[in-house]
């Protein structure tokens, strides 16, 4: 690796760990190694794809001491899920393309000395193509998601002018004719954020956005939507709004750790993972 890949690779290491990655590992591993030590993974096992491209591995085995491992599954339950998730962001901002949602597995061994993590990558043989497991994954979430009847009367107010009803469990936003609500604006990333009604709430996720997504001023990867809030979406203001109808039924409790599972965020980031440029 010359000098100008070696820097360009630090710098999405560290745009990694500053991303939200750091709070995944309670203070058990150091995240950079972690960062490090997948990225290297993901690149030194990239193989050549059929259109030309490069083709990331999908299938990742994390080794960590027993304790380690213990300690992490108590306090981050779904820890393989979001490394998954983070993964699919790596992988575009080095340019690789990922063949299907990535599956990270969490692996106690006794080997591996404590506080420190091995990182073994390979590609899985995926039973069909990627779309159509990405299909499987969208029917899944729908059959798991919350029936249309019982979503609040809830709306986005856009630029203080357009009222949008979200009458579905998940809304994907952005600047591509493919996302259930279109912003026609250069500085909207083409899949920039979505929204997921969980647990008698929706709760907003960045999808790794270039001018990143606000609430109420402060950036947030995912935030339980309150009445009233501002979303900021570059330079497309976006209001948070419930009738008042339900809004006395809809009490989401912002000190509720929402974690979607491996699946869930597989399903939320299948159009990521057919884009080969950055947003």
């Amino acid at each position: 690796m010359d000098k100008r890949q070696f820097s360009r690779f630090e710098e999405r290491i560290q745009a990694l760990v500053e991303g939200g990655f750091a709070r995944l590992f309670a203070g058990r591993l150091h995240p950079r190694e972690v960062a490090l030590r997948m990225a290297h993974a993901m690149d030194d096992l990239a193989r050549p794809g059929p259109d030309g491209t490069r083709l990331a591995p999908n299938h990742y085995a994390v080794h960590v001491h027993p304790a380690d491992a213990e300690a992490l599954a108590a306090q981050q339950p779904d820890l393989a899920g979001m490394l998954a998730a983070h993964m699919v962001n790596l992988a575009r901002e080095s340019g690789l393309r990922l063949d299907a949602p990535p599956q990270v597995d969490l692996v106690p061994d006794d080997a591996v000395t404590l506080h420190t993590v091995v990182v073994h990558a390979d590609h899985a043989v995926v039973a069909r193509e990627a779309t159509q497991v990405m299909e499987t994954l969208d029917v899944a979430e729908e059959a798991r998601g919350a029936d249309s009847a019982s979503l609040p009367q809830a709306y986005l107010v856009v630029n203080g002018q357009t009222y949008i009803p979200l009458d579905r469990t998940v809304i994907n936003i952005g600047r591509r004719r493919d996302n259930t609500i279109v912003l026609d604006d250069p500085r909207v990333s083409r899949h920039h954020c979505q929204l997921r009604y969980r647990f008698g709430a929706y709760v907003l996720y960045d999808l790794g956005s270039r001018a990143g997504t606000f609430v109420n001023d402060q950036r947030v990867s995912e935030c339980v939507l309150q009445p009233g809030d501002v979303i900021a979406l570059a330079g497309v203001r976006l209001v948070y709004t419930v009738d008042e109808q339900t809004t006395s039924e809809y009490e989401p409790h912002r000190d509720t750790q929402l974690n979607l599972s491996l699946d869930e965020r597989a399903a939320g980031l299948a159009d990521e993972l057919e884009e080969d440029e950055f947003d």
